[in-house]
């Protein structure tokens, strides 16, 4: 770890020499640190395909404990009308960990020091002179206009434009999700276009496009070929010419049309999107929720929408939202619940963290332990059903808190019997303490209640127990976090 902070420290010390007078130069980020005590919080593999991102509920399940670090800075360089943006991180999935010591002492003669050093961005920017136009291309993060379900503060490779043509605002792209390692057209790849017309100040109106192009064909599925981390349609697969020595790859092109909303009057903010998700799946190989596949194509037919308030409420600001997401049915021969970047394994969504759920859905403060009773939108091909409220004020300078509440459940019922329809409700708090300029300190707590939420945990047979309640989730957490 020592090599790489002296290498960063130098890249900083030569930027920063040989910025003009007239340029600027400043770094920022923040260290992260969070002890948890949870119940019922299993991840992983435990139950096969049901695996991932997703927590696995179970009867009995122990009590865990421990503690996690994300620590991020950023370096900024701002000419007149260009610069560069770099965004690194360090996690420690847990204290005691090998995290931070991972290739070290690899034995006589082997390097002995090794880093952890991750690149979150790294990307250039430019103004295009008298005119209002900006491009950003690099490695950057990116976040689509409905509510980060199609790709939410995804770090991607690509090329950005924005500009402004009063009254409307717009930003095209492209970003490479996955390059294949053959010349062929293996890749995918995700184009860009947002309009966004502003009446008056407090009314905005949005219309968005997008399309996702998957031409990964037979590329093995580590590579993050779709359905890498979902498991829910497989590999893409391919046609095969005379003798199986040639063969062409038949592209998958999913296409998002929708709209996006928000209005203030008064205290009250209203605000929304809805978007319909089409196109085909060519030719898929393996399974879809158990069945082997026919190798014939399968079409996306698939929506969305979502509604929100926010609202000043006596001394503090409250919200309330819903969004409903589609699913596929167990009788559906299309598969009627999103595509989204989680299906890639070099992208990824973060949806519907404006509820700040802290059990049932993802929350933009989680670090390496971050997991959800549905962590993304598609849900294993269920779709969701959403609802959350919540509260939050001041009550000194320094000391705020927050209560909330949530729900889930599933849209579609996919697996069939003995599989019901997963709910789920969830209530959580907080209370954070600003230390000292910078440092806050916080305790936050959240308990779920299930209902029709089978037990994960493998029976006698090795096999998932889904006749078997699982039991309620529980987290508790103490936070420390310093923004410099």
């Amino acid at each position: 770890m020592r090599k790489g902070f002296l290498m960063v420290l130098a890249v900083v010390l030569v930027a920063a020499l040989a910025a003009p007078a007239m340029a600027d130069f400043s770094t920022s980020g923040f260290v992260r640190i969070k002890g948890h005590v949870e119940q019922n919080y299993r991840t992983g593999s435990a139950a096969g395909s049901q695996g991932g991102l997703f927590i696995l509920p179970g009867k009995d399940v122990a009590t865990a404990n421990y503690v996690e670090q994300r620590q991020r800075f950023t370096l900024n360089y701002k000419g007149e009308n260009v610069g560069a943006f770099g965004q690194f991180e360090i996690d420690f999935a847990n204290w005691g960990d090998s995290a931070y010591t991972a290739g070290r002492n690899q034995g006589a003669g082997l390097e002995a020091d090794s880093i952890n050093l991750e690149t979150k961005n790294f990307y250039l920017w430019f103004n295009v002179p008298n005119t209002s136009v900006k491009v950003t291309a690099g490695l950057q993060n990116q976040t689509d206009s409905f509510g980060g379900m199609i790709f939410g503060y995804a770090d991607m490779a690509g090329i950005f434009v924005t500009g402004k043509m009063d009254p409307v605002q717009y930003k095209l792209g492209w970003a490479k999700f996955q390059e294949g390692a053959t010349t062929r057209d293996d890749d995918v790849d995700l184009y860009v276009a947002e309009a966004k017309f502003a009446p008056t100040k407090d009314a905005k109106v949005g219309v968005d496009f997008y399309v996702l192009r998957d031409a990964s064909g037979s590329t093995p599925a580590g590579s993050g070929t779709f359905g890498t981390n979902l498991n829910t349609i497989g590999r893409l697969g391919a046609d095969y010419g005379a003798g199986a020595t040639s063969f062409t790859y038949n592209p998958s092109n999913f296409y998002y049309i929708g709209v996006d909303a928000a209005a203030k009057a008064g205290p009250v903010g209203l605000s929304g999107f809805a978007f319909y998700n089409f196109g085909k799946i060519e030719k898929p190989v393996g399974t879809i929720f158990g069945s082997t596949l026919d190798n014939s194509d399968i079409d996306v037919k698939a929506w969305a929408v979502d509604l929100r308030a926010d609202a000043d409420l006596g001394p503090g600001k409250a919200f309330l939202e819903g969004a409903y997401v589609s699913g596929t049915g167990e009788n559906d021969s299309d598969f009627k619940a999103p595509v989204t970047a989680s299906n890639y394994a070099l992208a990824g969504s973060y949806p519907l963290s404006s509820m700040d759920m802290q059990i049932i859905l993802p929350n933009l403060d989680d670090i390496t332990a971050s997991a959800a009773l549905a962590y993304d939108v598609q849900n294993k091909g269920r779709g969701i059903i959403a609802l959350a409220a919540g509260y939050r004020m001041k009550f000194s300078d320094m000391l705020s808190g927050k209560v909330g509440v949530g729900y889930l459940t599933d849209a579609k019922n996919t697996l069939g019997s003995p599989v019901k329809k997963h709910k789920a409700t969830e209530v959580n708090a907080n209370v954070n303490y600003a230390l000292v300029k910078g440092l806050d300190l916080g305790l936050y707590g959240a308990y779920a209640f299930l209902t029709d939420w089978e037990d994960y945990g493998a029976n006698s047979a090795g096999a998932a127990n889904l006749t078997r309640d699982a039991d309620n989730i529980y987290k508790a957490m103490f936070r420390m976090n310093y923004a410099f």
